[in-house]
């Protein structure tokens, strides 16, 4: 039976499109999240959150397709961005009496950019097994 996954994360993984190389002859343009683009310096945040974004779509799809996946929204009380997707094979992920324990184990460790619009402190990598995790799932 597919089960539907919250992610939430205190690096910033704002979804903004960018993936092509900066080109000077484009600016200013928008973003899919309607950041301005200006130069350089705001390509270049806006490509890092995009990097982060795909690192987290990269490390659920080790194991299992997933599918119908929201974009990342910011919770400003939070201060965590979180987005969800459905699993459809929720053994692919299932480890140890822990029906997330894959998905869990294998974010532990991974690096990430920071700097971006984070608000706490995020650390280098992600962590999810200390007592001060920066990112966690939930059963939705």
């Amino acid at each position: 039976m597919p089960i539907r996954i919250k992610c939430y994360t205190i690096f910033d993984i704002t979804a903004t499109g960018i993936r092509s190389q900066f080109k000077e002859s484009q600016v200013p343009f928008h973003t899919t999240d309607g950041q301005v683009v200006k130069d350089i310096s705001h390509w270049t945040r806006a490509r890092n959150q995009q990097r982060n974004w795909e690192t987290l779509n990269q490390l659920i799809s080790l194991r299992t397709l997933p599918e119908n996946i929201t974009l990342p929204e910011y919770n400003a009380k939070t201060q965590t961005w979180s987005f969800e997707f459905d699993v459809l094979n929720p053994d692919t992920i299932f480890v140890n009496d822990n029906p997330l324990g894959l998905l869990i184990k294998d974010c532990e460790g991974v690096p990430m950019i920071q700097g971006l619009e984070e608000t706490a402190a995020s650390g280098t990598t992600l962590e999810t097994q200390s007592n001060n995790p920066n990112i966690w799932f939930d059963i939705v």
